[in-house]
Formats: C-alpha cells, structure tokens, sequence
C-alpha cells in the first residue's frame, strides 16, 4: 500500500477456512497450459487427434500434469 490507497488485508485467524484439496486437478492455476503444451495441442489438432488422444499424450509427457479435457478443447478453440 502506497500512500494508503489499494486495498488491505486484515487477517482475522491464522487458519484456512476449509480443507487442503486432495488433487490439484480441475484448479485453474495448476492446470495452465505451457507453451510447449499449446505446441503440441495445436500440432495434433491440426492432425485432426480427438482431444481425448491429445490429453493422453500431454499426461504421458508430464505424469503429474493437472490438465483436463476441458483445457483442451478451450485451447482447440483459441
């Protein structure tokens, strides 16, 4: 806060509001798409790869990738 404009954080208590998620999957930070990623989306679509292939190929690359098919049909349509 500069000049005491913005906004502000008052912390109430020191601990979460609910619990920790078992898996990461589905959250939208954790689930972003790199670049080589959009690469690679982008290459297969235009080999006509169903988007089920895709998320196979992307999971195989990276086991511990959050991706789903939702990300990849939105990354097909941008």
């Amino acid at each position: 806060m500069v000049g005491g404009q913005g906004w502000m954080v008052k912390l109430m208590c020191g601990s979460h509001n609910h619990e920790l998620a078992k898996s990461l999957v589905g959250h939208t930070y954790a689930g972003q798409l790199t670049k080589d990623e959009k690469t690679i989306i982008a290459d297969m679509t235009k080999s006509m790869v169903k988007p089920r292939n895709i998320l196979l190929t992307l999971k195989e690359h990276n086991a511990n990738s959050c991706t789903t098919i939702k990300q990849i049909y939105n990354a097909k349509r941008a």
